[in-house]
């Protein structure tokens, strides 16, 4: 009986993928199959996860979108310049090669887009794929990952319903976990695997001067769109409490404008062990008010700030808001959790530098919710995601360093001149090199030229001090002046 992935594997020796032509054809013939099915493609994503039309065309979009960029950005001629760089005689630093198999657990809340957010760049970078799927009665993973395989080759693509085990593999691997650490497994993830934090918490945090009309309206439509249930949906409004109350005036017109807009659904569905759902529990919790329930989802104001609620993940169409008392409540509340997912951050701009500075979180977001976030898994604690377009991979990420150096560089050249054979002049320079002060830093000028967040709290104290003084010196000044006269007056 053959070992399992015996044709992968091979493939990944042979590196059989690793030429340019070869990966362009496979993207070639990938975004071919998926166009020719696109109907298919988005009937079953409907059918499965109950999304409307509009979010079903952006998440079959968007990861064409990709497929097509990683198409175009493959240049073949610039490939075949790099790959002879040694035999011109050029160096080529930053030379890189695939690991040889990805292995992928997509996840499960825009499985199209999630997929191919990380297959796209490991067939890019030149790796064999495979993908390890739940046994499901859904008709999304069947049809998608059917038609992959129709479009790629055997030998570079295969699915699995079974556990993958390094050991099966018999090769250099990344495994992407786009739900979270394998079952079961508690250690700390390997060097090889890019994991997602699924459970990382979402915060939003709406400061007094925030547009609340935007914030609302941003906040819903991330929360309540794909049922609530993207990981980078906000899991927790911590709202200022001198703007509470017009920012949940807001929100309720948003969500009923949403609901109305996205049709009728069906309510939140219980989890898998028969649990209640976020929406219904809330009924039972105490300092919690729900100010909103409709089609679309749930309002509710958490006042209790030990309430259960807050610590959660939300994975349904339910909004959380809080209050807090200043900026520095709200950041406090936010970092005594684990490390965040995403941060919205909704307020004037150079108040926004001081949430961003102080907030646990690898990404945040000032006045604004990108959409595209909603479609892809959560991006690895290890990584940064691509600043255009969110993505959370790319082919740095499967692919190693195999740097080519055809020259010595200049000082390293001296270096050895001087071990081979060195002068008291040399060995006086190179002293001289290494004593040398470092310049001065250069201070700024004084004078204010800008004034920070918390000059302008020293600022505008002053002026609240000087303002009581002087009306407290002009009031005694003008009854004392009163009093001089009239004794005077009365004298004479």
């Amino acid at each position: 009986m053959p070992k399992p992935f015996s044709k992968i594997r091979s493939a990944a020796i042979d590196g059989r993928a690793l030429n340019p032509i070869f990966r362009k054809l496979q993207l070639k013939q990938l975004h071919d199959t998926l166009s020719a099915n696109a109907s298919e493609v988005q009937d079953a994503i409907a059918g499965d996860t109950g999304h409307t039309r509009a979010e079903v065309h952006v998440e079959y979009c968007l990861a064409m979108r990709q497929l097509a960029n990683a198409y175009s950005a493959l240049d073949l001629d610039q490939a075949l310049h790099d790959e002879y760089a040694v035999s011109r005689g050029q160096s080529a630093a930053q030379r890189r090669e695939a690991v040889g198999i990805v292995v992928i657990h997509p996840a499960k809340h825009a499985f199209f887009s999630c997929l191919l957010s990380a297959l796209i760049p490991a067939l890019t970078a030149g790796n064999c794929v495979v993908v390890q799927a739940d046994q499901s009665l859904l008709k999304t993973p069947r049809l998608v990952l059917d038609l992959v395989s129709q479009a790629l080759d055997d030998d570079v693509f295969e699915v699995t319903h079974h556990p993958v085990e390094d050991a099966d593999l018999g090769h250099a691997h990344v495994r992407v976990l786009q739900n979270g650490s394998l079952s079961g497994n508690t250690t700390p993830p390997l060097s090889h695997h890019l994991v997602s934090d699924s459970d990382a918490r979402v915060v939003a945090v709406i400061e007094r001067d925030a547009d609340l009309e935007l914030a609302a309206e941003e906040l819903v439509r991330a929360r309540f769109a794909l049922r609530g249930r993207s990981p980078y949906a906000p899991d927790l409004v911590l709202v200022n409490e001198w703007v509470r109350k017009p920012f949940l005036e807001a929100v309720v017109r948003h969500v009923v404008r949403f609901g109305s807009d996205e049709g009728k659904k069906s309510p939140a569905p219980r989890t898998a062990s028969g649990q209640q759902s976020l929406s219904e529990l809330v009924r039972s919790e105490q300092g919690v008010n729900v100010l909103s329930w409709s089609s679309a989802g749930a309002v509710v104001d958490v006042e209790d700030r030990q309430s259960s609620l807050l610590r959660r993940k939300v994975k349904e169409g339910c909004l959380l808001v809080h209050p807090v008392t200043s900026i520095d409540d709200a950041i406090d509340f936010s970092r005594s959790n684990s490390r965040l997912g995403a941060a919205y951050i909704f307020t004037k701009s150079s108040t926004a530098k001081y949430i961003c500075q102080f907030l646990d979180s690898p990404m945040s977001f000032v006045n604004h919710v990108p959409t595209t976030l909603l479609f892809l898994p959560m991006a690895p604690s290890n990584t940064s995601v691509d600043p255009e377009t969110y993505l959370p991979y790319n082919e740095a990420l499967f692919s190693k360093p195999r740097a080519q150096f055809v020259a010595a560089s200049a000082p390293d050249s001296l270096l050895a001149t001087i071990l081979r054979q060195s002068s008291p002049q040399q060995l006086g320079l190179l002293a001289r090199e290494a004593l040398a002060k470092l310049p001065a830093v250069k201070r700024r000028h004084q004078g204010i030229t800008h004034i920070g967040f918390f000059n302008q709290g020293v600022v505008t104290g002053g002026v609240l001090l000087l303002s009581t003084v002087l009306g407290v010196t002009g009031v005694c000044s003008y009854y004392g002046y009163g009093l001089v006269r009239s004794r005077f007056l009365g004298g004479l």
